[in-house]
């Protein structure tokens, strides 16, 4: 096709007239209209380059590069001459440049230099319906610049969504619609037999059976065109991509996955034809649904899910929520197919879902840390941040809580004016906290610069450790060639020093499970670093000790440095049971104070990239959280000597803490008619001990129900707070009413008749509130559909309690994955062996089965516990019993690593297999 046939030049004529006519016009189009690369095209040979430059932002450093090459193969000249580029560290510009395409980020830091945009003479914000932080932020200050200068243009190039939103902003600007040809699409609402997510075991396997059938019935069905499936996130990318394999039919594929962490190569791989004789399958996150265009989709299999960013600027902390995506985002999906010919779109979820979502997608402004955005106001001589002209205010919340972040690292004066310190911040273009550890070690520590920089070059970048699915523990093994006793921010200097020195990079990075682009990411921020550090007049020395650089990165850190508050937990000044991730090479390393590099939110609260700090170090920069740390000290010392006596350990017992007595007990005592002696559940749901397994009176009972495959489950109040209560023996038989739907899935014997209009199945039933059941293994909470994930529940077996006040989705989870019907008397563990490794090596692993099994916690203990895998990091490791799912999920983990670590050497191609195997499934819980 010629560029003149893209459906942009049927308004060529209108955008030229109203640009001229107005300061700012929206152009809203689908994708594949030619918005992107053909209006700074349009706008040059109209003459508009004659006054200066056209600017034109894009979200993504992968967009801005390949939108710059496609205008300048277009206009036959070399990339960097009339077209450039230029992003974070990467500038391909020059001084005859005319179309210059740059991230969002990079217009913001010339608007400090250049607060007019005097070498512009028009602004095109491109994909402006994303919404991003920068994208509103620069919104709001072209909005000022118009007031200033009446030469000045700006166009606003968004999908089909929400662009009245910006008309009234800008004054009731015009919009300009371009209409591109499409084709019918069916819509057809086909659910899992779980709700949609990746979030637990049981229901990711579900939704991944789902897609399995679905591409099973398009290639029987002969349809033509490619496929393209949305899934939330990387992880689920991979895990879809290795499901498909286990089909006959994926030799017909050519499955391509599609996600940001990729290369340039790697996702332009999807816009080229397949293999003669194969299926072309992309596999994407929401990057899809308008950044990028894939002429040749017929069938889109849409999830309905999504990764979102969250932060709480009142601790600090922050999450990668998935999310069900907004209404706009569905039909953008839909979207996708239908552009070439007739497609097909299959909803994993139903009608009545897609009915109750939100219109739009919430705005990035109002769930991220907004102290950069705060920090650049001031540096822009902007200090009334609370009442800036956003297109949509963020609120008081998320300002107090930037400025509070940027009061903490010295970097506002008391009228909101930047610091001395806050104006060294910002000549960095990272975050203020990245930015702050190297102004410290410019001010006070000058030997530890460069070891400062590398740490900022790991943070500002994404992890380059690789854990391939199967292969964790080896990875992990890898990666300890760099552990040090200093943690994480020491072992990246030894990662990135043996990096440079390696004489084959390439090589090294596949022997040490790295990511080599990553590396090379992180080895260009720190060489662009050295620049403005060396352009400060500043000698970029090293050698410095460990102690002074890791002061630097802890006042960059304040808010994540942390004092021990129990074992293996941690606090902040803002947070409270916080523990080292899995992923640092101080997991399970016991320290009185730590710094970390961020704090998120999964399971639970996770520090990550951590090194243990002396007290000298956190009174010198967090002296608050030595105050806070003895007064936590002196109330529990207090209640001791209140309590008469020591306090309650909230560890379990020790190795030999469960006795076979106890065991035994605990079969005779709830009868031996059910396997492994456990309880009847029709004790539970009706017979003598009801009222003990639920805990609540008839009313309680009648008043709020869970269904889950058709089975209700009651949801009781304990201290005001909602429990579900899961009597083992109806819950065993819903967690095998799932795997069985998932088989027939598997098989695409599933009997269940999807209507493609409704989204319901054929058969429904009533239930106990009124409204209507999907016998497909739908989740119904009070006759409503709802995600019940988060609601808290229990695993009742008799008298006897199991996970209790754990999320039901984790519950889920864990039944999927493991066998939860407690060991009896007959099936004991070695509780008091001590395996000593090499030579009982062969002894222990045959004891991994028992991993994750259930038994009492306790003598005379109601609540079951799983059998844990403790060591001592010396060879010795041996079974007792945990209580707490987290401290058993913990301990087996890095027993796991520690088996490995010690006997790896040892172990055959199978049984590293298997420990893999374990690894992995107990990693997915976290």
């Amino acid at each position: 096709m010629k560029y003149t046939q893209l459906p942009v030049y049927e308004q060529k004529a209108r955008i030229l007239e109203s640009l001229e006519r107005h300061q700012v016009i929206v152009v809203e189009s689908p994708t594949g209209s030619g918005k992107t690369t053909q209006l700074p095209v349009i706008l040059h040979e109209a003459g508009y380059t004659q006054t200066g430059m056209i600017g034109v932002t894009q979200p993504r450093r992968i967009a801005a590069l390949s939108v710059s090459e496609f205008i300048a193969h277009q206009l036959k000249v070399p990339l960097g001459d009339t077209v450039g580029y230029k992003m974070r560290f990467e500038d391909h510009t020059s001084p005859d440049t005319k179309i210059k395409i740059m991230t969002d980020g990079i217009l913001l830091q010339e608007l400090k230099l250049d607060p007019w945009l005097s070498k512009y003479s028009v602004i095109m914000v491109d994909e402006a319906h994303e919404r991003s932080l920068n994208i509103d932020f620069i919104l709001g200050l072209l909005k000022r610049i118009l007031q200033e200068r009446q030469d000045f243009k700006v166009i606003i190039s968004s999908a089909t969504i929400n662009t009245d939103m910006f008309s009234m902003y800008f004054n009731e600007c015009p919009v300009i619609k371009i209409n591109a040809m499409t084709y019918p699409v069916t819509l057809i609402f086909d659910p899992p037999a779980i709700t949609a997510s990746t979030e637990t075991l049981a229901a990711e396997t579900a939704l991944l059976d789902k897609i399995a059938v679905i591409v099973g019935r398009i290639l029987s069905e002969g349809r033509p065109g490619a496929i393209l499936v949305f899934l939330p996130g990387e992880r689920a990318i991979k895990n879809c991509i290795e499901r498909l394999s286990h089909e006959s039919w994926f030799r017909k594929l050519y499955p391509l996955p599609l996600y940001g962490r990729l290369s340039k190569e790697e996702q332009e791989r999807v816009f080229k034809s397949p293999p003669f004789g194969k299926k072309k399958i992309v596999i994407a996150t929401n990057i899809a649904e308008t950044s990028i265009t894939i002429n040749d989709i017929a069938a889109v299999i849409d999830s309905g899910l999504s990764k979102l960013n969250f932060y709480n600027p009142f601790t600090y902390t922050s999450s990668l929520d998935e999310a069900p995506v907004s209404k706009a985002s569905c039909n953008q999906r839909r979207g996708r197919a239908g552009r070439t010919q007739e497609g097909v779109c299959y909803r994993l979820y139903t009608r009545k879902d897609f009915e109750t979502r939100v219109m739009y997608t919430t705005e990035e402004i109002y769930r991220t840390d907004l102290s950069e955005v705060v920090m650049r106001m001031a540096e822009l001589g902007i200090y009334d941040f609370a009442n800036f002209d956003f297109i949509s205010p963020p609120g008081k919340k998320g300002i107090i809580g930037a400025v509070d972040t940027l009061n903490m690292l010295g970097a506002l004066e008391s009228d909101n004016s930047l610091s001395k310190i806050g104006q060294m911040m910002c000549l960095f273009p990272l975050s203020p906290r990245q930015s702050r550890m190297i102004v410290e070690a410019v001010l006070y520590y000058p030997e530890s610069i460069e070891d400062v920089l590398i740490a900022a070059g790991f943070l500002s970048a994404r992890s380059p450790f690789l854990f391939p699915d199967g292969h964790e523990l080896e990875a992990r093994k890898a990666h300890a060639a760099f552990r040090d006793p200093l943690g994480d921010f020491v072992s990246f200097l030894k990662v990135y020093r043996q990096y440079m020195q390696a004489e084959n990079q390439k090589k090294f990075c596949e022997r040490f499970y790295l990511d080599e682009r990553i590396m090379a990411e992180i080895a260009n921020i720190k060489e662009q670093l050295e620049l403005i550090v060396s352009d400060m007049g500043v000698p970029i020395l090293s050698g410095g000790k460990p102690a002074d650089y890791l002061t630097a990165v802890a006042r960059g850190m304040i808010q994540f440095v942390c004092a021990a508050q129990g074992r293996d937990v941690y606090r902040s000044l803002t947070t409270e049971k916080i523990s080292i991730h899995p992923g640092s090479c101080m997991y399970k390393e016991h320290q009185a104070f730590i710094v970390a590099g961020e704090i998120v939110r999964t399971s639970r609260m996770y520090a990550m990239s951590v090194s243990p700090l002396s007290k000298g170090i956190v009174a010198l920069v967090a002296p608050a959280l030595l105050d806070k740390k003895a007064a936590q000290e002196a109330r529990t010392r207090a209640e001791r000597a209140a309590g008469g006596g020591k306090a309650v350990s909230g560890k379990g017992g020790g190795k030999n803490a469960l006795g076979a007595g106890a065991v035994g007990k605990l079969s005779g005592n709830v009868g031996k008619a059910v396997p492994h002696g456990f309880a009847a559940a029709s004790e539970t749901a009706g017979g003598k001990n009801s009222g003990n397994a639920t805990g609540g009176s008839a009313n309680e009972k009648q008043a709020q129900t869970v269904s889950i495959c058709g089975t209700p489950y009651i949801v009781q109040k304990i201290k005001g707070k909602k429990q579900l209560l899961l009597p083992w023996e109806q819950f065993s038989h819903t967690v095998e009413q799932l795997r069985a739907e998932r088989q027939l899935q598997r098989a695409g014997k599933s009997d269940t008749d999807w209507d493609i209009q409704s989204g319901v199945p054929a058969k429904t039933s009533g239930n106990a509130q009124g409204g209507t059941e999907l016998e497909n293994c739908t989740i119904v909470y009070d006759g409503r559909l709802e995600q019940l994930k988060n609601l808290r529940a229990k695993i009742t077996f008799g008298s006897y309690e199991l996970l209790a006040g754990e999320k039901l989705g984790l519950v889920l989870s864990i039944a999927e994955a493991f066998p939860l019907q407690p060991l009896d008397s007959e099936m004991p563990f070695p509780r008091t062996k001590n395996f000593m490794l090499p030579d009982d090596t062969v002894a222990l692993l045959e004891q991994l089965p028992l991993i994750f099994r259930t038994v009492a916690a306790k003598q005379k203990s109601k609540q079951l516990g799983f059998i844990t895998l403790f060591n001592d990091g010396n060879g010795t490791f041996w079974l007792k019993t945990s209580r707490g799912f987290h401290t058993a999920l913990h301990e087996n983990l890095a027993s796991l690593q520690q088996l490995i670590d010690s006997a790896g050497a040892g172990l055959d191609e199978a049984q590293t297999a298997a420990v893999n195997r374990l690894y992995s499934k107990i990693a997915k819980l976290i």
